[in-house]
C-alpha cells in the first residue's frame, strides 16, 4: 500500500504562517507556537499503515502486507516489489495500489507553499504550457496481481499482464538527467507498433518539461492520462497501470486529445502499454502492461 502522511492540522500551520508574517524573529516565534500548537494527530502516524490494516480487515486479507511512503516513487516500488516477488516464486497473489484525497487542505498548501499547485483555470499538461502546475486529483486505484498459476487454479480470468516494473532516481541537479532516466526506460520496456505509452507527468517545473522531452522522440502514441483523471501522487502510477489493462483488454488506446499535439491518433491495434512516472521531485519509474496470450 503506498500513502502519504496523516493528516495535518491545516488551521494551526496557517495561523502560525500568519503570524511569521508579523513576527521580526521567525526562528523563536516558531519554537513558541509549535510548543503550544502541535499535537497529537495523525501528522504523527502513517496513513499508508492506517490503509493497510484497514483492508486487511474489510477485505479479510490474512496475509502480511508492506506499506511505502514518498509521494509518486511510492507507488511505483509497491508495484514493483509486489510483482517481483510474485515472479519470483515468494508469493502467488497480491493486492497492490495506493490513495489520494486532493481535497486535503494540509496537502494543498504544503504543495502551494512550494508553488506547485496549478492555479487559475485549467490548463493541459504537457500541452502548450508544458507544465501549468500539478491538477491535483483524488483517487484510489489498487490491482491484483496473481501468477498464471493461481490464477488457473481458482477459474480467474486475466484481464492483462504485468510484465514488467522498473525504479530509478535521476540526479536532477544534473542538466538532461530526468529525459536521459526516462528514455532509458522506454528503451527497457520495448517498443513496437501495436504500444502505446501512458504518462502519469505531473505537471510540475522541471521534470514535466524533462518528461515531455523524452516522449517526444519515443515513437509510440502518447496519452497524458493526468489530463483525464489529475495526480494522484502515490496512487498515479496504479491508476494508469490499471486504464492501461482495462485499454488492452478492449484493444484501443484512449482517444486522443486534440487539444494536444503530443497525443497522435491510434487506430490499430493495442497489446502493449508502457507507463511512465516522473515524480514532481524526485524518482522515476516504468512498467510494461501487455495483452494475455491465449
Amino acid at each position: 500500500v503506498a500513502a502519504g502522511g496523516g493528516e495535518r492540522d491545516f488551521l494551526a500551520d496557517a495561523a502560525i504562517l500568519n503570524d511569521l508574517l508579523a513576527s521580526n524573529d521567525w526562528g523563536r516565534s516558531l519554537n513558541e507556537r509549535l510548543l503550544a500548537d502541535l499535537r497529537p494527530t495523525l501528522s504523527l502516524a502513517q496513513l499508508s499503515n492506517l490503509l493497510a490494516g484497514n483492508i486487511s480487515i474489510v477485505h479479510g486479507v490474512t496475509g502480511s502486507s508492506r506499506t511505502f511512503m514518498g509521494e509518486e516513487s511510492a507507488g511505483v516500488d509497491a508495484t514493483r516489489i509486489a510483482f517481483s516477488r510474485i515472479a519470483a516464486g515468494q508469493s502467488e497473489i497480491g493486492l497492490v495500489g495506493g490513495a489520494y484525497n486532493a481535497e486535503r487542505e494540509d496537502m494543498l498548501l504544503l504543495y502551494a507553499l512550494n508553488d506547485l499547485c496549478m492555479t487559475g483555470s485549467f490548463r493541459p499538461v504537457l500541452g502548450d504550457e508544458a507544465a501549468p502546475g500539478i491538477p491535483s486529483g483524488s483517487m484510489g486505484a489498487f490491482l491484483v496481481l496473481e501468477s498464471p498459476e493461481h490464477a488457473t487454479a481458482r477459474g480467474a480470468k486475466p484481464i492483462a499482464k504485468l510484465s514488467g516494473v522498473w525504479s530509478e532516481r535521476a540526479k536532477r541537479d544534473e542538466a538532461g538527467s530526468v529525459a536521459e532516466k526516462v528514455r532509458s526506460l522506454i528503451a527497457t520496456a520495448g517498443t513496437s507498433p501495436t504500444t502505446a505509452l501512458y504518462s502519469g507527468a505531473t505537471g510540475a517545473a522541471g521534470a514535466t518539461e524533462a518528461e515531455g522531452e523524452a516522449l517526444v522522440g519515443a515513437g509510440v502514441p502518447v496519452r497524458v492520462v493526468t489530463n483525464r483523471i489529475g495526480h494522484g501522487f502515490e496512487a498515479q502510477f496504479t491508476a494508469l497501470l490499471g486504464l492501461a489493462a482495462l485499454s488492452i483488454a478492449q484493444g484501443a488506446a484512449i482517444p486522443a486529445s486534440p487539444a494536444l499535439t503530443l497525443e497522435a491518433p491510434h487506430a490499430g491495434a493495442l497489446d502493449r502499454v508502457i507507463v511512465t512516472s516522473v515524480g514532481h521531485w524526485r524518482g522515476e519509474g516504468a512498467g510494461l502492461v501487455e495483452k494475455v496470450n491465449g
